[in-house]
């Protein structure tokens, strides 16, 4: 009987144990959790609209996040190439300081001057052409400067408040949540 017993226990799937808003934030780097509790608010409107707009089902998974930061990369790499896109008179990959200049000289002031001053930084071997691996690495500076690690750990920090921990965090978690964390503050 005892056997039977102990064989019907192991059997038995584990349920999930609930997780309180407060414990889930305990599990973040206490800068984020600073930052979650300081504003829990601000930071269920931007939960409610990452799930919103990347989400599934009005829940968010890993992948999920792992796709929206992806998308926010490839948008920020692509906004810092276009202006040398645009300079790109002869369509070979690489933007001389001359098509560069032609390019600035029918923009107003700021973009010619912001424009020759990222030629010249993304020049990293100074001899005046940007090359496709020089732009790659522009673009991809500009990416990481736009999307700093500290955002990327915000975003990510959504999935702490699975509370019911079945690897969705729903809009009905994000405000259980911020109501938690807001009588709390």
């Amino acid at each position: 009987m005892r056997a039977l017993s102990l064989a019907l226990i192991l059997a038995t799937p584990a349920v999930a144990q609930d997780v309180t808003p407060q414990m889930a934030l305990a599990t973040l780097p206490a800068d984020v959790a600073e930052t979650i509790a300081a504003r829990p608010a601000r930071f269920a409107d931007r939960a409610a609209d990452m799930i919103l707009s990347h989400g599934r089902d009005d829940a968010l998974t890993a992948a999920d996040i792992d796709r929206a930061l992806a998308l926010d990369r490839a948008f920020f790499r692509a906004r810092a190439l276009r202006p040398f896109l645009e300079a790109d008179i002869d369509a070979d990959g690489a933007v001389t300081r001359d098509e560069a200049r032609a390019r600035a000289s029918v923009l107003g002031a700021d973009g010619r001057a912001r424009l020759l001053r990222q030629h010249g930084q993304a020049d990293t071997d100074a001899d005046g052409t940007l090359t496709p691996d020089e732009l790659a690495s522009h673009a991809q500076a500009e990416a990481t400067r736009a999307l700093p690690p500290q955002d990327e750990a915000m975003a990510r920090a959504i999935l702490a408040f699975d509370l019911n921990a079945d690897s969705r965090v729903t809009l009905g978690e994000i405000q259980t949540t911020a109501a938690a964390l807001s009588q709390d503050g």
